[in-house]
Order: C-alpha cells, then sequence, then structure tokens
C-alpha cells in the first residue's frame, strides 16, 4: 500500500512539474510576443507621424529600420504564430515601404492602420488565457 502512495506522489509531482513548465513557457513566450510587438508598434507610430506631416525621407528611413528589426523577429514569430499572420505583416510592410517611395499619403496610412491592427493582434491572439486553452 505505501509503494503505490509513494508511486501517486511521484505521478502527481511529475504532472505538476509538467504542469508548471508549459504555464511558464507561455508566459515567456507571451512576454516575447509583448515586447517585439510593443516595439515595433513604436516604430508604427513614428512612420505615421512623419507622414502625416509628409516627411518622406523620414519615413522612408523609418521604414528601413522597421524592416531590419522585423526580418529579425520574423524568424522567432515564425516559430511561435501561424505563417498566414507573418505573410501578412510581411507583405503590408512590403506595399507600405512601396507607397512611401510613392509618397503617397493615403495607401501609405491605410496600410499603415493594417499593419498595426496585425501587429497588435498576435500578442492578444497567443495570450496564455481560458479563452485560448478552450
Amino acid at each position: 500500500m505505501k509503494k503505490r502512495i509513494k508511486s501517486n506522489i511521484k505521478t502527481s509531482l511529475i504532472i505538476l512539474l509538467l504542469f508548471s513548465s508549459i504555464v511558464s513557457v507561455g508566459l515567456i513566450i507571451n512576454i516575447f510576443l509583448n515586447n517585439t510587438s510593443y516595439s515595433l508598434l513604436n516604430s508604427i507610430y513614428v512612420i505615421q507621424f512623419n507622414i502625416e506631416y509628409e516627411n518622406w525621407d523620414m519615413s522612408y528611413n523609418e521604414i528601413v529600420k522597421l524592416k531590419s528589426e522585423w526580418e529579425k523577429n520574423k524568424r522567432v514569430w515564425s516559430a511561435l504564430i501561424h505563417h498566414d499572420e507573418i505573410d501578412k505583416i510581411s507583405e503590408n510592410l512590403e506595399l507600405l515601404t512601396e507607397y512611401i517611395k510613392a509618397k503617397d499619403k493615403t495607401n501609405s496610412l491605410s496600410h499603415i492602420a493594417v499593419l498595426r491592427k496585425y501587429i497588435e493582434h498576435i500578442p492578444e491572439m497567443d495570450r496564455l488565457s481560458l479563452e485560448n486553452i478552450f
């Protein structure tokens, strides 16, 4: 009987350890996604501000920096989120770059809004919550 109790305790501890590990990894991923998306969004707001005031050279310099930052984050994000989301962000970044080059304010601002929405959506979608678990 004592053997069975020890075995049950070991099994319970292993299950608790695995559960804690899964939750910890989920929290770490969530923090990473929040931090990287926050950084990307800050760059997007700077670009939006420059587009609104038609500072096209500054907008272009910022979009180049944003694309560079995105390329670094994209590798890790690919392992964590759906590839469709990554493709949408990459596509909108390319379109936005071309609209900035063309000094097209209307299309630039519309793609900024779409890009911002995609990036804001990622941490919300992968947040560790009961809604996302069930």
